[in-house]
């Protein structure tokens, strides 16, 4: 090798280690400035860990890894930058179940931190101010952690965050303005809270904003129009669950962007704009619960990719537009609780990806549109003014679930075909004029839990294709022509059945004993048919009506996905009740309800003693029958019991003075029977001094009826009383005898003219009775 060439290598080399030399003291250098920086954010990590306190004492906690042995950049939800900083700390549901970042955690030693995330945590206390400290966050995470207080001033101050999350705790207070100076904020979520006053207008600066939550507050004033002007990339605006007033702001057109709005159950007013149509990239529309009027704006047809529309629960009039027929990507539509009108068009059965529609309670008239999507789930025409018979198109929609026809003018007879749906869960086709049988035929295995064909014009026998409905826990075929006997059956085939209405039809017999197998039953209403024998021994197994129940509701739910988020449709059931000599519709709270009618019947013999034994009962009404003997003397059990009716029968004997202990009871009838002593007095008996209640009880006396009882006696009335009582059976006599002899003398046109007698023999029926019972003439 040439001398030269070896001795200019060895120069190369000589430089080369001198400069790994020079890079390697450097790099110790750095690392020895570096360390005291790094060891005070581990220390100060450690510092705030001791002060919590965690659910899992095993260590499941990704916090668990946080130890002095190692370094900080190793452990779970930490990430450091390139030189050893803490840049990320991310430790959602830590499993902290008590501490808090007000004093304990030092934000000052933080400078690099880029993201904080501690939701889902337990953190009590407020937001501290110290959190403007950390002068490099783009994004802090705080929902879900128990924060109270309110939202410190000093955020707006963090001008380089974008996405702020506080959702889901306590905060209270307004909004500062301050938080207007976040320029580079593109989503801010603060839903969930406590938060009051209106939105600040300093908002209309965040030009950069994306996604905007502040739903679930306490928030109000009208919704600035800057917002949708300034908001060129907003696509998704929440303000539901507010109290939000003024109209919707026109400008609202300019929010071109928007793919998510909902501004339901506020108390804005005005009409919905029609620049609306202008958003042709919203995907979901939701101004239900408002103070809305005027009409649908034909423009929302322009919104081609809308996959739910909510306008429900509003003022909305006229008929609606049919552009919506257009709107070929709509899935959900709830028009729902309007006051609109007129025919819907026939461009409605375009809709070929309707999973839920819902047009009841407005003022809709002619036929039932028929509807195209078989994927339909949710069905509502409810109360409104329809005509013609069953649509025969629901027959083919396999997927239904929640069927609800009621409150409108259908006819004729049901199709076989709607027993085929076996995913059907609800079904409410009652006030009605449906007629003919209900039919027998249909599939064997029914998904069933409510069914109500109340007031309608039904005849036959009890359904038998009810037989297959094992799963059922309303059946309402009140108000109808059934006629025959309670099946045997109704016990096994019924496990799950709670409430029982059969009031208003023409059934007769005894009820079947099978009945008692029903322990879950807690509504049992027979009213106001031909029902006879007694009630002995068929109460003894209804164990759901022994204790009072405290599930509130008692909703038919069907799920379903939409725009990737899950989804819920929820139908409160309901139930009429005669309830305190009225009838009431219980919806949502029915299943509080726990009561026997068995009022308007031919029941005889005594009052089972057993039925003391159902402590949850409200409702009592044996009125109208031919029960005879004592009034239990337990009855004072029933602590919960509000209505009591048991006049018009023969009970005799004394009131038991337990009835004084029922402090709810607001409703009492012993009126027409043969109950004698004195009345009992006491607790909330002294508020029912209406004399009615017991009058045509002839050995009765007390307060509040005007016969006094002697001293030392409950049953012996005065010698002037007594006169006028005796009196008073002649003439009732007197009266009787001619009333026979009057009897006799037209009698006989009876036994000859057939529809005369039976017009004759309804009335008396009606005025014996004194029930509203349907009495037909048959030519």
């Amino acid at each position: 090798m040439n001398p030269q060439i070896a001795a200019g290598i060895m120069e190369y080399r000589v430089a080369m280690n001198k400069n790994c030399l020079l890079l390697f003291l450097l790099q110790i250098f750095a690392c020895n400035a570096v360390s005291p920086r790094f060891e005070a954010e581990a220390e100060a990590l450690l510092k705030w860990k001791s002060t919590l306190l965690f659910s899992d004492a095993n260590g499941s906690s990704p916090l668990a890894s946080w130890s002095p042995s190692s370094t900080c950049c190793s452990w779970s939800g930490i990430k450091c930058n390139s030189i050893g900083h803490v840049a990320e700390l991310t430790i959602p549901s830590a499993g902290i179940v008590a501490g808090t970042i007000a004093a304990t955690f030092d934000f000052a030693m933080f400078p690099a931190l880029t993201s904080l995330n501690l939701s889902r945590n337990h953190l009590a206390g407020a937001i501290p101010a110290d959190v403007s400290l950390l002068r490099s966050l783009t994004s802090l995470d705080l929902s879900d952690s128990n924060l109270t207080g309110g939202i410190p001033v000093a955020l707006g101050t963090l001008h380089g965050l974008q996405r702020l999350v506080l959702r889901s705790n306590s905060l209270s207070g307004e909004i500062p303005t301050e938080l207007g100076d976040l320029r580079d904020l593109h989503l801010l979520d603060l839903s969930r809270n406590n938060l009051s006053g209106g939105l600040p207008p300093s908002f209309s600066g965040m030009s950069k904003m994306r996604e905007f939550y502040l739903s679930r507050n306490k928030l109000s004033a009208r919704i600035p129009p800057d917002l949708f002007t300034n908001w060129p990339e907003v696509t998704l605006f929440y303000l539901h669950y507010n109290s939000f007033t003024g109209s919707i702001p026109l400008e609202i057109g300019n929010a071109t962007k928007l793919q998510l709005l909902s501004l339901h159950t506020n108390n804005l007013t005005g009409v919905i704009p029609v620049t609306i149509g202008s958003l042709v990239g919203l995907e979901m529309l939701d101004l239900a619960r408002n103070l809305l009027s005027g009409q649908i704006p034909p423009s929302v047809g322009n919104l081609k990719q809308l996959v739910v529309m909510d306008l429900s629960f509003n003022n909305l009039t006229g008929i609606v537009p049919p552009e919506i027929g257009t709107m070929s990507a709509l899935q959900s539509l709830s028009l729902d609780d309007n006051q609109l009108e007129g025919e819907l068009h026939p461009t409605i059965s375009s809709l070929k990806d309707l999973y839920n529609v819902d047009f009841s309670n407005n003022k809709f008239t002619g036929t039932i549109p028929e509807i195209g999507s078989t994927k339909l789930l949710f069905v509502a025409f409810g109360n409104n003014n329809f005509l013609g018979s069953f649509p025969l198109v629901f027959c083919r929609m396999t997927l239904l679930q929640i069927l609800d026809l009621s409150s409108n003018q259908l006819s004729g007879e049901l199709p076989s075909c709607l027993w085929d749906l076996q995913d059907l869960l609800f079904i409410d086709l009652s006030n009605n004029a449906l007629s003919g049988d209900v039919p027998s035929t249909g599939s064997t295995n029914l998904s069933l839990q409510s069914l109500h064909l109340a007031n309608n014009k039904f005849t036959g026998g009890f359904p038998v294709t009810l037989k297959n409905c094992n799963k059922l826990i309303v059946l309402d075929l009140g108000g109808n022509y059934f006629s025959g006997q309670i099946p045997s059956w109704i016990g096994s085939s019924f496990p799950l059945l709670r409430f029982l209405r059969l009031r208003l039809n023409l059934l007769s017999g005894s009820i079947p004993w099978q009945l008692s197998q029903l322990s879950h039953l807690q509504l049992l209403d027979l009213a106001s048919n031909n029902l006879s024998g007694t009630v002995e021994g068929l109460l003894f197994n209804l164990t759901s009506m022994m204790t009072p129940l405290s599930e509130f509701n008692m909703d038919s739910s069907v799920h379903h996905q939409v725009l990737n988020l899950d989804g819920y449709l929820t139908y409160a059931d309901r139930i009429e009740v005669n309830w305190k000599t009225r009838s009431y519709s219980f919806q949502g709270a029915i299943a509080l309800m726990i009561g026997i009618d068995l009022s308007g019947n031919s029941f005889s013999g005594e009052i089972p003693t057993e039925l003391t034994n159902l402590q949850g009962l409200r409702l009592l009404n044996l009125s109208r029958n031919h029960l005879s003997g004592s009034i239990p003397e337990n009855i004072g059990n029933l602590e919960l019991l509000e209505s009591l009716d048991c006049s018009w029968n023969e009970l005799s004997g004394a009131i038991p003075s337990s009835l004084s202990k029922l402090a709810s009871l607001s409703s009492l009838n012993l009126s027409h029977n043969l109950l004698s002593g004195e009345v009992p007095t006491g607790n909330q008996l002294q508020s029912l001094d209406d004399p009615s209640i017991y009058t045509s009880n002839s050995g009765l006396c007390g307060f509040p009826l005007s016969i006094s009882c002697p001293n030392g006696s409950g049953t012996t009335q005065p010698l002037e009383k007594s006169k006028e009582h005796d009196l008073e059976f002649d003439v009732y006599y007197s009266t009787i005898a001619g009333l026979i002899f009057g009897f006799l003398v037209w009698s006989g046109s009876l036994i000859v003219l057939d529809p005369c007698r039976t017009c004759i023999f309804c009335f008396v029926d009606r005025t014996q009775d004194k029930v509203m019972k349907r009495c037909r003439v048959q030519h």
